[in-house]
């Protein structure tokens, strides 16, 4: 697996890269300092990105600029922003620019490596305490909600709906009950629910008004 580290504090990536490096993951790290370095290097790989990781603020200019170029060449390729801090309007923004997830530099290790993981399988990561302070579009229908899941979430929530328990769920998609209860934060949060009651409450209301 390899992954792009894009961040100006050298010893910021030279933790990162020790973090990634004793994990089970088996990647190879590429770092860069600069919007202009990263460029070149997203631009022209010398082997393909499975993941990349990116500063909000480098010298040469913000990390959302780079973000919008790197979705228009690779759309499908996972980018978590960085951030020295936790505003949940920027976490937000990254998002809607389409970034796998929005990480504190203060958030722990273990959760950092969790979170990593998380977006590599498909999911979207917004630390939990952030979530409820983030904007949410209004009057949004619940068919334009699901097509804003990523297709990982989308197989959770068919599963939730079925009634399904976290472990059944983690055992289906094999993947572990915390990665499945990331997702169902995510889904929560996104379908303005609070609960797998509400949830399916929502869904039974939907298809009856579908049905009529």
């Amino acid at each position: 697996m390899h992954i792009l580290i894009i961040d100006d504090q050298d010893c910021y990536r030279e933790f990162l890269t020790g973090l990634l490096q004793s994990s089970d993951l088996n990647v190879s790290i590429t770092e860069a300092a600069t919007i202009k370095v990263a460029r070149t290097k997203i631009k022209a790989p010398k082997q393909p990105y499975d993941f990349v990781l990116l500063d909000h603020i480098l010298p040469d200019g913000e990390g959302l600029d780079l973000l919008k170029e790197a979705r228009s060449h690779y759309p499908e390729l996972p980018i978590a922003m960085l951030s020295a801090t936790e505003d949940p309007q920027l976490a937000w923004q990254c998002l809607e620019l389409g970034a796998s997830g929005f990480v504190p530099k203060s958030t722990m290790l273990a959760v950092l490596l969790s979170a990593i993981q998380l977006m590599l399988a498909g999911g979207r990561y917004i630390p939990p305490h952030i979530l409820p302070y983030m904007p949410m579009p209004k009057h949004t229908s619940t068919n334009n909600k699901h097509e804003q899941l990523t297709p990982r979430q989308s197989e959770v929530l068919e599963l939730l709906y079925s009634g399904l328990s976290n472990k059944a769920i983690a055992h289906r998609l094999k993947i572990s009950e915390a990665t499945v209860k990331a997702h169902i934060t995510a889904i929560f949060k996104l379908m303005g629910v609070s609960s797998r009651t509400k949830l399916i409450a929502q869904h039974n209301t939907t298809n009856q008004q579908y049905n009529n």
